[in-house]
């Protein structure tokens, strides 16, 4: 048993590296709430939500143009806080929004979101769409800051 403790310890701390890069920045865990293309929130937004009114609110909007019967996702506000990114009205299908990342970096919190529409010619579904995500992370007080993903990794 000797030999499986600091194999343990030295696992313990490589998966705590493996959170750093190589800026300094911490990965957060994502947990993804709600995900999809028809939203009741009709403009381009991203921000936190950290209090349970607000994700009340902020729920009742995204379901009610949506006819959306789905439960609010629970969300336990004193650990957890919520990262919104809506794409607003498209004319036509086959755009998608995704926060991909969230990390800790200096004063700030790194949120990397990636769009995506669809390419020249596509075939897509002629109906108005909303994309939209929706992921708990831990609860911080750090100012967000939103980067395009693709911009984010060629850092």
């Amino acid at each position: 048993m000797s030999a499986v403790q600091p194999l343990a310890a030295c696992l313990f701390f490589v998966s705590l590296l493996g959170c750093l890069n190589a800026n300094g920045a911490e990965a957060l865990p994502i947990r993804s709430l709600a995900k999809g293309a028809f939203s009741g929130i009709k403009a381009a937004q991203r921000y936190v939500v950290r209090d349970a009114g607000q994700w009340e609110t902020l729920w009742k909007q995204h379901s009610a143009s949506a006819g959306s019967a789905e439960k609010i996702p629970a969300v336990n506000f004193t650990k957890e806080m919520v990262v919104v990114a809506t794409l607003g009205t498209q004319r036509t299908g086959g755009y998608s929004i995704e926060i991909v990342r969230v990390q800790r970096r200096g004063k700030t919190l790194s949120v990397a979101v990636r769009q995506s529409s669809p390419p020249p010619g596509a075939i897509t579904i002629q109906a108005l769409t909303a994309p939209f995500h929706f992921v708990a992370v831990p609860r911080s007080d750090l100012k967000p800051e939103f980067v395009e993903a693709d911009a984010a990794e060629r850092k």
